[in-house]
């Protein structure tokens, strides 16, 4: 599958460069909403670093990213997830909302 880096949402693991930025990042989850309740499209930290405390969490929307380095894993269940995924996409709500734990 073709990635518009702009539009599609990349799997999980992708590592990408992102606008008004030098680091790299790699992507952890979508539609996650930070401490004001903000909704981006992706989560992310800092590639090679990784996580080390939730203020390493970065937050941005898709159309920040730059440059698609490396593409994460995909899986049928990816492509499951993500065709179930645009209902989210169409609200903008938390994929909270989304998941049944």
């Amino acid at each position: 599958m073709n990635y518009d880096i702009n539009k599609d949402l990349l799997p999980v693991g992708s590592i990408v460069k992102i606008r008004f930025s030098k680091k790299l990042y790699m992507i952890t989850g979508f539609y996650t909403k930070d401490s004001e309740g903000n909704i981006y499209d992706y989560s992310a930290v800092e590639y090679p670093i990784g996580f080390h405390s939730f203020e390493d969490i970065q937050f941005f929307q898709r159309d920040y990213v730059k440059t698609l380095i490396n593409l994460g894993f995909v899986t049928d269940k990816e492509k499951e997830f993500k065709s179930n995924i645009k209902k989210v996409d169409k609200k903008k709500t938390s994929i909270d909302e989304f998941i049944e734990f």
